[in-house]
């Protein structure tokens, strides 16, 4: 016979086990929430009084509506909506008063029309898309009780928005910090490796016939992008959020370092067009000595390490840092000769500068761009999101994995990092790049400034 202590360990494993797998699987959580919360909402209805008890079908539809893997996006969704909702009654009520008989062309035309102009309300939110769906139901469904219609219309749906507002603070109110540093390291490494794969470039005979890198230096914007949509996510999931008291921290780590990798991934770019010009020798307007090549593959190697192991070994900046001063003395070997000839290597020197600046937590030149407001960045996307099953969701939307395990791009996404990028650079000015070329050197000797200058 089995004893009782055993049993309930075992009880206890069991559903440990399964809280486990829902943890893991959030479309599956949030589908056993869902239903569970839209069950709930349709048996209370009928016992909601008055002529609401009617209409129990509109419950379970607030139900799914304030469904969302975030307490903050559920409540928020949840409120719009029912704003939306009461808009869109009073319209058809209005409506509905100013014609005679049942409604016709003209008034279900004028509701429309109407209404189109209301959903343009910008705080409405998610709420906008329903201005015209319940103005449309109780005009046409309602008949001549438009009056207890609507109000069995926004009493049920507001019950749904309770229950699944309750249902999602109860059961296991997702916290997705973990997941935006495990993406964080991922762009980490591939940053570190388009770093080797330019210097590859410098490796390799001229000139070039494989445009592989360059396109895989080209999807890092879109790859960031997906990345600090993570990052607000899991910064928003913690907001209202009671397992948050358990392990109660900001994400401002993690802002801090994807505001540097971007910094980053903008002059990798640069670097790649530049390189990608050097090693087909198209155009006059740059260029660089074969000899100088050795050394700047050297140097690139060097902030590669950088950016995998800027974190945990501060040795690794001094390495960078004199093998971007060695490279400026081979530079300077050249200073006989045309700026044009060699103003490839030095603007490779410089941008390689800014990214150890970008990256060392105790140089103070490199700007950081400020802490988005997560609940204007990225809180549509992460109700959007949500609507598809949350993390697997966005998975979907930003591609499969490319060789080295990042992310694939986003097309359409692409324009937003561009944006942040170009207002980085915007804060660099010519002075700037004097600046972090001497840092990086060490050295302010006249012929070496005199290179830098007459290369800007």
């Amino acid at each position: 016979m089995t004893d009782r202590p055993s049993t309930l360990r075992r009880d206890a494993r069991t559903v440990g086990h399964w809280t486990r797998v829902l943890l893991a699987q959030p479309r599956l959580l949030l589908a056993v929430k869902t239903a569970l919360a839209a069950g709930l909402a349709y048996w209370i209805a009928p016992q909601i009084p008055g002529t609401a008890a009617d209409y129990p079908y509109y419950a379970p539809l607030g139900a799914v509506i304030a469904m969302y893997p975030t307490l903050r996006a559920s409540l928020r969704q949840g409120i719009q909506v029912l704003l939306g909702v009461v808009v869109g009654i009073a319209l058809a009520t209005a409506v509905f008063a100013l014609q005679e008989g049942p409604p016709g062309v003209l008034a279900v035309a004028a509701l429309v029309g109407v209404g189109v102009v209301l959903a343009g309300i910008r705080w409405l939110g998610a709420g906008r898309d329903w201005v015209l769906t319940a103005g449309l139901f109780v005009l046409l469904l309602g008949g001549s009780d438009t009056e207890s219609y609507g109000i069995g219309y926004i009493v049920q749906l507001g019950v749904g928005v309770v229950v699944g507002v309750v249902v999602n603070f109860v059961i296991v109110p997702p916290l997705n910090t973990s997941r935006a540093d495990t993406r964080l390291r991922r762009v980490r490494q591939a940053l570190a490796d388009r770093a080797d794969e330019i210097a590859g470039v410098f490796e390799t005979p001229w000139p070039l016939e494989d445009d592989d890198w360059e396109d895989r230096v080209g999807e890092l914007p879109a790859t960031l992008h997906s990345v600090r949509s993570s990052v607000q996510y899991a910064d928003e999931s913690r907001r209202m959020n009671p397992r948050w008291l358990l392990r109660r921290r900001d994400l401002g780590r993690e802002y801090a370092e994807l505001a540097a990798f971007e910094r980053v991934s903008f002059h990798l770019q640069d670097i790649a067009e530049v390189s990608g010009v050097l090693g087909r020798r198209i155009g006059r307007q740059i260029g660089m000595p074969d000899s100088l090549a050795p050394a700047v593959a050297h140097t690139l190697h060097g902030v590669a390490e950088v950016i995998r192991r800027h974190d945990s070994d501060a040795d690794v900046f001094v390495e960078a840092r004199r093998r971007i001063a060695d490279l400026w003395e081979a530079i300077d070997a050249h200073r006989d000769r045309p700026t044009t000839d060699t103003s490839g290597g030095v603007s490779i020197a410089v941008s390689l500068g800014r990214i150890v600046a970008a990256l060392d937590p105790d140089d103070g030149t490199a700007p950081r761009p400020a802490e988005p407001d997560v609940s204007t960045a990225g809180g549509d996307t992460d109700a959007e999101e949500a609507r598809t099953g949350s993390e697997d969701a966005e998975e979907a939307r930003t591609g499969s994995e490319d060789a080295d395990g990042d992310e694939a791009p986003d097309v359409d996404d692409t324009a937003d990092v561009d944006d942040t990028a170009d207002g980085d650079a915007a804060d660099v000015d010519d002075t700037a790049d004097g600046d972090a070329a001497a840092r990086a050197a060490g050295d302010d000797d006249a012929p070496r400034d005199t290179v830098r200058r007459d290369a800007d």
